[in-house]
């Protein structure tokens, strides 16, 4: 079963500004989550709600409700968790 995936604004913000071949790969593996919708890793502290998963450098910060993800935001390993923290 496919379940649906919604993608907050900064998630989208950040395909429609990702190099197309990233967008691309990012794109798969949210396909990959809508067809298999597991926890890859759940994050510590006031970010214990999320789950992520990886795309080479890219972070992927999702929540899964039934049969729905919701991708919070997507963005680069170096300044990921701290920009996270920032829009939780």
């Amino acid at each position: 079963m496919t379940c649906k995936a919604e993608l907050r604004r900064p998630a989208e913000k950040f395909l429609r500004k990702a190099p197309r071949d990233v967008a691309r790969r990012i794109d798969e593996k949210i396909k990959e989550l809508r067809e298999n919708p597991v926890c890859d890793k759940r994050l510590k502290g006031i970010l214990k709600e999320l789950c992520r998963t990886r795309v080479g450098p890219y972070r992927i910060a999702y929540r899964i409700k039934p049969c729905t993800i919701i991708i919070v935001d997507i963005g680069h390993r170096e300044k990921f968790y701290d920009q996270l923290k920032l829009i939780r």
